[in-house]
């Protein structure tokens, strides 16, 4: 049995024509050599189900074909006849492939004339309407046919629509950067390091198109990368603190049981077994565990009643307590180290596993600061319990130094009555600008030793190896890694290839100059990870990981990210970056859209962040980041403008910086501005359109409305009030509450609004949406209000995070690119209030 592809020179059939109607034509197509199948063997004219065989049940069972890209290596041309098997009871197979790529939102309908039975494919998932949406970015389309011996089929594929402008067919460029490349594929999660540095750990997750993240864990030599051992799934392994020798935890008999691995040889052994299943922390020397074990909350004793024990009760879980315990490995005892109404968490344990540093914190919004922390060291061979602090205010982290004879803290300049403090006279310290402080545990004296730092410590570890803190810190936009010396106070910061790390590892058993591996971003690359030696301020980086990010977006157009700064009217420089276009054409004008946090927390310089400004730049937009008065990461007295203020400074540099902006970038449309954030940026959205008329359209998603309800009413209220507005109350600083809230000044907006809200919200709750909403729409201002049903606040649900960022994308398209269609298209009867 033969057959070929016959292609023919017939003349172009001429689409459906229409006055108010665009066609394209699909001319080529990549292609499947044919292949034939026959019916099956019959014992009966019916199955069990009294059925006679169709035969489209032949095309069923033949669709998986499309998953075999390489076997779409031939082409097929318009109008190209398939000549099939003329066997007798034989059928062909065929499978075609395009793909279409949109820059802007377009709907149109899909033709597939000259075949009979055929199933239609978009991006491999099964499309039985053929009226299609295209939202900007790639899809590819597929076409299974089935052909009878006697057919003529023959490929003539087009599509129509009133106007397919922005729609082509894919001719070997580029595709756009889109929320699916950004999200799908390989990512890291998670690295360790061996003592020696020789083994490394690293974990992944696959971000499917179900939406499920799918791990693995490899184990692999860090100079050779070769491939110790897998596992598929995520696998935590502890290190031994001097030995190459890792720690496994799996389920046994009557509890965990704790195997020792050596990756050297392969070795297993059971080093523990039927310990109790708790979370817990293998000592350094190995002879004990520090156990934290959840307790139960104590019930009303009137059912469907709750009395409320102080503000933060209304919060499901607040009543559970965390214990810890020290379980003797050798002879099973326990014994516990807390008891009573506060939770007790592990801290640190000495390198010499003599002692155990565990705090516990109290809220109490009697008395200000509302948290206070108490740090407690346990002796584990005289049973006795030291208080070294006592109700300490803001800090954040306890750590031992390798002799175990100082404290590491990670606190606010304003922690230890503002020894560390470098703000002007009139601020008080941000009370997330962390910084590091040395505690004496025999004198009992703390000093700060990092003196005119600018950036914000994150995660901090003192190595016991070469004695160095390394640490990462919010470096303005970017997440950099650090080396204090505790002896000199030097500190260097590490230039490496990445400038926003996502994670790190170092070897803690080198004595000097130890490997690291890290991983993480920059604003045009992403899943990169590296290994290094912290010697010298500038270290050699030698790329590992399973993860090609050149070959991902191979075929991938992305924009171009660039820092810029602009000196604003209270004469310091505000810093920002920026987003252009792929294929930029700087004597066009493109819309331009501007992003603020406009809080605690600067933004960070990303490829792939929640608000993927990579994939808004590839829709056509210019996207500025402006890191305004009040951002961590840019020094105390910067960072400080966040409190007591509720955005007057950072809407000033906002402002200035947009205008200032558009002022050196002649490409920008300053009738065309957006403007959105989130949260805290979410509030900035809003009081930024009662403060001017600059943009044409506006985003707030869980955007703060009344400071008062809010200070109240969210799960963070009034405990994130200890830093937005300390010592500030609605009964002593009203003007606060009410000036400064984007509900009572609502007359003054003019802007389209775009309120976005999770109704599980329980940091921002909705109803911080839904008296701007009211507001606005009793005065007859443009404004529209879409709920992410079941949310809370960050939009995590797959499904729903990719529709939450259609409406956000379509929001910009109405207004800024006067491209009303994508909109539209979601909600055809929305006028926004406006009639």
């Amino acid at each position: 049995m033969t057959f070929s592809l016959l292609l023919t020179t017939l003349s172009m059939v001429a689409a459906p024509s229409s006055t108010d109607a665009d066609t394209l034509t699909v001319h080529t197509a990549r292609c499947i050599t044919p292949y034939s199948v026959s019916r099956p063997l019959s014992a009966d004219s019916v199955d069990l189900s009294g059925k006679a065989f169709d035969t489209k049940k032949l095309l069923e069972n033949n669709t998986r074909v499309r998953f075999n890209d390489a076997a779409f290596s031939g082409s097929i041309s318009k109008e190209a006849v398939i000549k099939t098997d003329t066997t007798a009871g034989c059928f062909t197979v065929n499978a075609m492939r395009f793909a279409l790529d949109a820059n802007q939102f377009v709907k149109a309908d899909l033709h597939i004339d000259g075949i009979k039975d055929y199933k239609l494919f978009v991006d491999n998932k099964p499309q039985d309407d053929k009226s299609l949406s295209f939202t900007p970015g790639r899809k590819t389309l597929t076409i299974v046919s089935l052909s009878e011996p006697s057919s003529r089929d023959s490929f003539n594929v087009y599509l129509t629509g009133k106007t397919l402008e922005g729609l082509s067919v894919a001719a070997g460029d580029k595709q756009l950067y889109t929320m699916d490349l950004m999200l799908h594929g390989d990512h890291y999660y998670q690295v360790s390091l061996s003592p020696s540095g020789r083994y490394l750990v690293t974990s992944y997750y696959d971000k499917q198109h179900s939406g499920k993240n799918v791990f693995r864990t490899v184990l692999t030599e860090t100079a050779t990368q070769r491939v110790v051992r897998r596992w598929n799934a995520f696998q935590s392994l502890t290190w031994h603190q001097t030995k190459d020798l890792a720690y496994i935890t799996q389920e046994g008999e009557d509890g965990w049981d704790l195997i020792a691995y050596d990756p050297q040889t392969g070795d297993e052994s059971v080093f523990a077994q039927n310990l109790p299943m708790q979370n817990f922390t293998l000592s350094p020397d190995g002879s004990y565990l520090v156990l934290s074990r959840g307790q139960e909350q104590p019930q009303e004793k009137v059912a469907g009643l709750k009395r409320l024990y102080n503000p933060d009760d209304r919060m499901p879980g607040w009543r559970a307590r965390n214990a810890l315990s020290v379980y003797d490995l050798k002879t099973g005892r326990e014994q516990a180290l807390n008891f009573g109404p506060n939770s007790a968490w592990l801290s640190d344990i000495s390198a010499d596993g003599r002692r155990v540093l565990f705090s516990s914190s109290c809220l109490n919004p009697s008395r200000h600061p509302f948290e206070r922390t108490s740090v407690y060291e346990y002796d584990v061979a005289t049973g006795k319990v030291d208080t070294l602090l006592r109700d300490t205010v803001f800090i954040a982290e306890v750590k031992y130094s390798p002799d175990a004879k100082h404290l590491l803290i990670k606190a606010s300049p304003a922690a230890f009555e503002g020894i560390g403090s470098e703000v002007a006279e009139g601020q008080h310290p941000n009370g997330f600008d962390y910084r590091l402080f040395l505690f004496d545990c025999q004198t009992g004296l703390t000093e700060p030793i990092l003196c005119e730092f600018a950036p914000s410590v994150e995660r901090v570890l003192w190595s016991k190896g070469d004695g160095q803190i390394y640490f990462s810190a919010a470096d303005g936009c970017n997440q950099s890694l650090f080396r204090l010396n505790p002896s000199t106070r030097q500190v260097t910061r590490f230039t490496l290839p990445v400038s926003y790390l996502e994670g790190f590892a170092i070897a803690q058993g080198q004595r000097k100059s130890p490997v690291a591996v890290y991983f993480g971003q920059t604003g045009e690359r992403a899943r990169e990870m590296f290994v290094s030696t912290l010697g010298a301020e500038r270290p050699s980086a030698r790329r590992i990981g399973d993860i090609d990010f050149d070959r991902l977006m191979a075929d991938v157009k992305l924009g171009t990210c660039h820092d810029w700064s602009f000196k604003a009217s209270r004469g310091d420089s505000i810093h920002g970056f920026y987003f252009l276009p792929p294929d930029f054409d700087a004597t066009k004008r493109y819309p331009l859209i501007v992003y603020y946090y406009g809080g605690c927390t600067p933004t960070p310089k990303m490829l792939e962040f929640q608000y993927p400004f990579q994939v808004l730049a590839a829709q056509g937009y210019v996207v500025y980041v402006c890191e305004p008065s009040g951002a961590i990461g840019y020094g105390q007295e910067f960072a400080a403008r966040h409190v007591n203020t509720w955005g007057q400074e950072s809407a000033d540099d906002i402002i200035e910086g947009t205008k200032a902006f558009i002022a050196a970038h002649p490409f920008i449309n300053d009738k065309k501005i957006g403007c959105m954030g989130a949260s805290y940026g979410g509030f900035m959205t809003q009081y930024l359109q009662t403060r001017t008329d600059l943009f044409a359209a506006a985003i707030s998603h869980a955007g703060i409305s009344n400071i008062a309800s809010y200070w109240g009413g969210g799960y963070w209220g009034y405990t994130y009030g200890e830093t937005a507005q300390y010592g500030s109350y609605p009964w002593n600083n009203p003007d606060l509450y009410v000036k400064q809230s984007p509900l009572f000044n609502s007359d003054k907006i003019k802007t389209p609004i775009l309120l976005l809200h999770g109704t599980a919200d329980t940091n921002v709750p909705t109803n911080e949406s839904q008296q701007m909403f009211t507001a606005l729409r009793i005065q007859g201002k443009p404004v529209s209000y879409v709920q992410i049903d079941g949310e809370n606040h960050v939009i995590t649900d797959y499904k729903k995070r990719l529709a939450w960022q259609n409406v956000i994308f379509a929001w910009f398209a109405h207004w800024l690119k006067d491209q009303p269609l994508w909109w539209n298209t979601l909600y055809p009867d929305d006028h926004f209030g406006l009639k």
